[in-house]
């Protein structure tokens, strides 16, 4: 029986695909795709960093009250919450690229929309439909990162990609006060509507071969809506976004009655700090475990809360921000790579979008459960109850490490290594 010899053309092509597959393995981390996947995320979150300054107050101008701003900040999870869990499915049918430009592009319409809100209650069906968006992308960038990096750089990948976000979050909840105060809300909406079709046009630059990692032998079984594997490091990161609802809600009311200066510094000291930790706590995730930069965080996020809560003046503020973002920083890079650790190859991206889910059920519907409780115990006293939740993550980590609820990693990602 003759074997029909393969034609120049076609082990050219059987070549470029083994060196893509093979290509995370052999430790390269800084690629093209890599880079561009930087990009969108960095401007999906200009955009929505942008508005952490702006809606507050966007919302008390078109009529709305203190506890109505829970409520419009919060109506984004709504969305989330609800598609989220299909964006995983959608990654593996469609790959992660259409579903990042998608995302993209839902988030930068939704943000120019804002501008026609004449009252209050029009910009929730803005802000719902930014929600659809910011539950697509970010699933999207985050899968692309754990296809592209090499097992034994993970936690340094993921570090980086929280790097490039929290870059974003430095300059932009400032420059998007800036321009309400100097140009009005106008400006502050086409500036972070645009950044995030920019974010959008990155991705179409993506190659959507090699951004969905390697193939795996045999049939892949559909990807699950939620993932089990991903349960643990959700509860604990849900008690982490809970930190921010109060935050993203009321700390430029909190800062304009205290007069604590521009709470835009607020995110760009915590963005500052947040950096400088991800640069060591991705390696340091990698090499003494997920706990060594997971608990601290946690512990860092708390106290910050806590500090916010009797703030009086702006050092007091810039010291909260200083802890927030510490504990970001270390947090994001553990959490993310231990729920790598968990998942099979083939449910990454729903893992990730479980993970995610805990932004829009702690950040998002936090902010609605947080505003009428502001009502009752004060805007101040949300934060402390935020810390005390954090606190309450971190001993909810440690009693599952005790108990042997999160190892540290798959068999087969052991095997790799």
């Amino acid at each position: 029986m003759s074997t029909q010899r393969p034609s120049r053309g076609t082990r050219s092509n059987i070549d470029r695909i083994q060196q893509t597959t093979t290509e995370p393995a052999q430790g390269r981390l800084w690629t093209t795709d890599f880079v561009l996947t930087l990009l969108v995320a960095h401007f999906l979150f200009t955009s929505f960093a942008g508005l952490y300054t702006v809606i507050p107050l966007f919302v008390v101008d078109r009529g709305g009250d203190v506890w109505h701003v829970g409520v419009v900040i919060g109506s984004m999870g709504v969305t989330g919450l609800a598609v989220r869990p299909f964006a995983g499915r959608w990654i593996q049918s469609f790959g992660p690229k259409r579903v990042a430009v998608l995302g993209s592009a839902v988030f930068g319409i939704a943000t120019l929309a804002h501008m026609l809100a004449f009252n209050f209650w029009l910009i929730i069906p803005a802000r719902m439909v930014q929600g659809m968006g910011l539950a697509l992308t970010p699933v999207a960038t985050a899968t692309i990162v754990a296809n592209l990096a090499p097992v034994h750089r993970r936690g340094e990948a993921m570090s980086v990609i929280g790097n490039a976000i929290a870059t974003a979050t430095m300059y932009s909840p400032v420059l998007g006060f800036w321009l309400f105060s100097r140009f009005g809300f106008g400006a502050a909406f086409a500036y972070t509507g645009v950044a995030a079709l920019v974010g959008g046009g990155f991705a179409l630059a993506l190659s959507a071969l090699r951004v969905r990692g390697q193939p795996s032998s045999g049939p892949t079984p559909k990807a699950p809506f939620f993932s089990k594997s991903a349960l643990f490091p959700t509860a604990v990161f849900l008690c982490y976004t809970v930190t921010t609802a109060p935050v993203s809600t009321f700390l430029p009311i909190l800062a304009e009655d205290r007069d604590l200066g521009n709470p835009g510094l607020y995110f760009t000291v915590m963005s500052l700090v947040s950096i400088f930790f991800m640069v060591g706590a991705g390696p340091a995730a990698d090499r003494l475990g997920r706990a060594a930069v997971i608990v601290p965080g946690m512990l860092f996020v708390a106290t910050g809360m806590f500090v916010l809560t009797g703030a009086t003046n702006q050092i007091m503020l810039l010291s909260a921000a200083f802890l927030a973002g510490g504990g970001f920083g270390l947090v994001q890079p553990g959490i993310q790579s231990l729920t790598i650790d968990r998942a099979p190859t083939g449910e990454r991206s729903s893992a990730l979008a479980t993970l995610q889910g805990a932004w829009d059920v702690g950040g998002f519907g936090g902010a609605i459960a947080f505003g009428p409780l502001a009502g009752v115990i004060g805007v101040a006293a949300t934060f402390a109850t935020a810390g005390a939740v954090a606190l309450a993550g971190a001993a909810g980590f440690v009693t599952g490490i005790v108990k042997g609820s999160a190892p540290a990693a798959q068999t087969e990602d052991r095997a790799k290594r």
